[in-house]
């Protein structure tokens, strides 16, 4: 029998029948719909009625879904509509049958080479979205889901997907990113490029080799200052299972100016991928 918090409250959205909640947030609630037309599994999320603030978001959000349905690659979500109508604002996306990332953090065995792994698909996804000229402003590892056969999926990129329209949102879109992955240069308003993606990576990869993390405070104000000012303790030192060259690659990524991190996510994934292999 299905989990209450998983029953949908409302057992249809346009055309797709609402089989369970996969998941709810600032933004909206996502459920598994059947498309009934075409008999397929997709995730559809519902945005909340007061994400959009005026009429000038819904029409440049549903621009840019129109140029993320042209997106096609292994490490990102497949975007396939926005529809705008009486029964509610929602994007239809590809269905990811696993878990997140934020779900093997907190559960999965350690395993360094599959973790480095998991690292090297997200840097793939990420260098096509910002080939693409997309930043996608909001990575943590709620965004980043498996598939059964531990396949790599980059999700949520459509929200914040170009500079362009994050300055078109009001000051409330800061409500929206979550703080512990936001990038300095976001704090100091500035324009935050490919360069923040990168750091909000290294957030990630930060829990995912030290196994906390890095700024361990329960104060707003204290968290944006640590972004700011505070470099965290060496992954290696929290946790011996990382290796020291591993930590050097994740300290690069926190670095308080972008121009100091990775030229590009290639680059990192280039770096990655040197770790553990012999000297010899």
């Amino acid at each position: 029998m299905l989990d209450p918090q998983f029953i949908p409250d409302i057992p249809k959205l346009y055309h797709y029948k609402l089989e369970r909640v996969l998941g709810q947030g600032g933004t909206g609630k996502v459920y598994l719909g059947i498309d009934t037309k075409k008999g397929e599994a997709v995730a559809v999320k519902l945005f909340h009625e007061n994400f959009f603030r005026n009429y000038l978001h819904v029409r440049d959000l549903s621009k840019s879904v129109a140029k993320f349905k042209r997106y096609k690659h292994t490490n990102c979500v497949q975007i396939f509509d926005f529809i705008d109508g009486p029964e509610g604002r929602c994007m239809i996306m590809e269905y990811v049958d696993g878990p997140s990332l934020k779900w093997y953090i907190l559960n999965y065995p350690w395993n360094l080479q599959e973790r480095i792994n998991i690292c090297m698909q997200i840097c793939q996804g990420m260098q096509y979205l910002h080939d693409k000229g997309c930043v996608h402003h909001d990575f943590k590892p709620a965004n980043v889901l498996f598939t059964r056969t531990k396949v790599v999926k980059i999700a949520d990129f459509s929200l914040y997907g170009s500079s362009f329209l994050l300055e078109l949102m009001d000051r409330s879109v800061g409500e929206q990113i979550t703080p512990m992955f936001v990038a300095p240069e976001f704090i100091r308003k500035e324009k935050v490029t490919a360069a923040g993606d990168q750091y909000s990576m290294g957030i990630t990869f930060y829990m995912m080799f030290a196994e906390r993390v890095p700024f361990p405070v329960d104060n707003l104000n204290t968290l944006y200052q640590c972004h700011l000012t505070v470099m965290p303790d060496h992954p290696s030192l929290i946790n011996p299972k990382c290796p020291t060259a591993l930590g050097d690659i994740i300290m690069k990524l926190l670095h308080k100016r972008p121009e100091k991190r990775f030229a590009d996510c290639d680059e990192l994934r280039i770096a990655l991928s040197q770790i553990g292999r012999s000297r010899i």
